[in-house]
């Protein structure tokens, strides 16, 4: 009896061990975030790769730090931070990149009803009386874009050296057109 009894309670101390999932079985990665497929819990990076924010399924929230989930240091760990990390650079990517056709709209709104020959006498003039270098860079920049003047004639025009260039000038309208 004892026999018995002995080997029952070691067949169901190793079910009861085999049965508690891996890492890997326990915590999957989808659809930008890794859930814990025994308690619903989701972690998610939000502004840094150091910390996540650790979404209970009764909608609470708890910022957790990288290197204190259960799943730190394993290759699921590190994928989602490097998908994550690509995600982001590619978001400021796209930003900068609307930014700057917001910029390029901006600037032909304002010159619109100047042809190129007016624009770049506008240039010439505002270039001769010492009118604000932002002005000018802004007046180059829609030169440059309509294809009148070209990037390497753009520094010589404003007398300045190249690397002071910036034909992505952020520039309020201005009042002095």
């Amino acid at each position: 009896m004892k026999k018995l009894l002995i080997t029952v309670l070691s067949a169901s101390l190793l079910i009861a061990c085999s049965q508690e999932k891996s890492v890997e079985e326990r915590y999957i990665y989808q659809d930008d975030k890794i859930i814990d497929v025994d308690t619903g819990d989701e972690y998610l990076l939000e502004e840094t790769d150091e910390e996540f924010v650790l979404v209970h399924k009764d909608g609470s929230k708890e910022t957790v730090a990288i290197d204190e989930t259960p799943f730190f240091g394993t290759a699921l760990t590190d994928d989602y931070v490097s998908d994550w990390k690509s995600k982001m650079e590619e978001r400021q990517e796209n930003l900068l990149i609307e930014k700057k056709n917001q910029l390029k709209e901006k600037r032909k709104d304002r010159y619109s009803e100047l042809s190129d020959d007016e624009l770049l006498e506008k240039f010439q003039k505002s270039h001769k009386e010492g009118v604000d270098m932002t002005m000018q860079m802004d007046m180059i920049a829609e030169l440059v874009e309509r294809g009148r003047i070209s990037n390497e004639e753009a520094p010589e025009l404003l007398e300045i050296e190249p690397e002071l260039l910036n034909l992505e000038i952020d520039i309020e309208a201005p009042s002095e057109l």
